[in-house]
């Protein structure tokens, strides 16, 4: 019987943030990988819809005929993930990036050139981008584009850390007041709520 996979979770508030979150217990010793293959670096930019079932069967076949290729993609695009963990945590935290991971950055964006089109929409226009050149990671491509929106727009300021110790994730907090604590309440903040729950009847049983 095969293994039922887990749904990857898209609550971050932006595509960027997500894609770092694909770690538990982000930059703690005992981080949980949730890409440890090629095929799971796929599943994450289906169920992201970067890709289709054809591109994604299209890519696998790739990963099958050239192994040491879709490896070199997997670890390329884990080495993405930790700058942008990098870049986001230190903004959370007030402080300014190092310019060596802007430099690794720009170095993707320049990577995935865009190609622009303008398409009418109603009484309106809509403009869409897409990859100028396609290579074997292009499906990150979005992710570069989506982190370079959040760092030039007013959100890059709302960039939270989970208030769990050992979850890690980010997020873009846009709750009213801008003091969402968990990235997620039916998860990390529930468990924080039940951690409370018990302390106060422990005190109450002393």
């Amino acid at each position: 019987m095969s293994e039922i996979l887990k749904p990857f979770e898209f609550i971050a508030g932006a595509l960027c943030l997500d894609f770092v979150n694909t770690v538990g217990s982000h930059g703690f010793e005992q981080a949980r990988e949730k890409l440890p293959t090629y095929s799971d670096l796929i599943r994450w930019s289906k169920e992201a819809s970067l890709i289709d079932d054809g591109k994604a069967l299209e890519l696998l076949a790739f990963s099958e005929a050239n192994p040491s290729g879709a490896s070199k993609v997997l670890e390329e695009a884990r080495g993405f993930r930790e700058t942008l963990f990098r870049i986001f945590g230190t903004l959370q935290r007030k402080q300014s990036p190092d310019p060596s991971d802007l430099a690794a950055l720009n170095k993707a964006l320049w990577k995935f050139p865009i190609r622009l089109e303008v398409r009418s929409k109603g009484d309106d226009f809509c403009c869409s981008r897409e990859i100028a050149q396609i290579t074997d990671e292009w499906p990150l491509a979005p992710v570069a584009w989506s982190a370079a929106d959040l760092l030039v727009s007013d959100q890059v300021h709302q960039v939270r850390q989970c208030a769990d110790a050992t979850c890690g994730w980010l997020f873009v907090d846009t709750s009213k007041n801008h003091s969402r604590r968990w990235c997620s309440m039916g998860d990390c903040g529930s468990q924080a709520k039940a951690r409370r729950y018990y302390q106060r009847k422990k005190k109450m049983n002393r």
